[in-house]
């Protein structure tokens, strides 16, 4: 995972596309700022550039990963209960991680105690739960969402919808065939098969495009897509 954070179109192209989102929300550049489920790491430099990280995960793996990465400021929690006291976070971010939790209401509600009354949580999510297969077994997800039941989940927590969008929408045709090809064929998919091996110039290729969709998320939300990205206001 972390090497493909680094070089993967997915990883490179949603990284771009949610700084589009903190560009906006951030009111200043000094943000305390809380990455839930922050995994091995990838968007902590990203988010470094708009303040002070914390991060937590529920890994010992990922834990034991980050530090030797170098990263400071990395929380092991157990559950959705978070160690900080309220009111603490100008930023939370949870990105691909709403999925995997059971109580995902109660999680959400966790992430709004710790943020300040007019800070902003940042989420992505996939979506579609038409679009669950093995790949979604594998991952261990709960659930696939769409932008309304996203804004459901945060309005039934008192948070207030700001945008939420589908996004990285050019892969949808390919990510609807090449799954339901595998499901035709039986074929049985790891955390590692899930990911669509490409040559270099196509794996170029898909990052540019998603750059291009990040450019149209600062100005319209996009009608479908694989994934789903909320901005929520307390």
């Amino acid at each position: 995972m972390a090497e493909r954070e680094k070089t993967y179109w997915w990883h490179l192209g949603r990284l771009k596309i949610i700084e589009s989102y903190i560009n906006k929300l951030a009111k200043e550049s000094n943000l305390r700022i809380l990455n839930v489920g922050c995994g091995t790491g990838g968007t902590i430099k990203m988010l470094q550039k708009y303040g002070q990280v914390d991060n937590v995960d529920i890994s010992d793996d990922a834990i034991k990963f980050m530090k030797k990465e170098g990263f400071n400021n990395i929380y092991k929690v157990d559950g959705i209960k978070l160690p900080f006291k309220d009111k603490q976070y100008d930023l939370v971010v949870a990105f691909d991680v709403l999925e995997h939790i059971d109580e995902h209401g109660a999680a959400m509600a966790e992430w709004k105690r710790v943020l300040k009354d007019d800070g902003a949580i940042l989420i992505t999510v996939p979506a579609y739960q038409w679009l669950w297969t093995q790949h979604d077994v594998s991952l261990h997800h709960k659930r696939r969402y769409t932008s309304s039941s996203l804004k459901k989940i945060a309005k039934s927590v008192g948070l207030k919808p700001k945008k939420v969008s589908y996004a990285i929408t050019f892969s949808l045709p390919l990510v609807v065939g090449f799954r339901y090809l595998n499901k035709l064929l039986h074929k049985k998919t790891t955390e590692e098969t899930s990911y669509v091996n490409v040559p270099d110039w196509l794996n170029r290729a898909f990052t540019k495009i998603l750059y291009g969709e990040a450019s149209l998320h600062r100005v319209t939300s996009l009608p479908i897509g694989t994934s789903v990205i909320g901005a929520f206001r307390k």
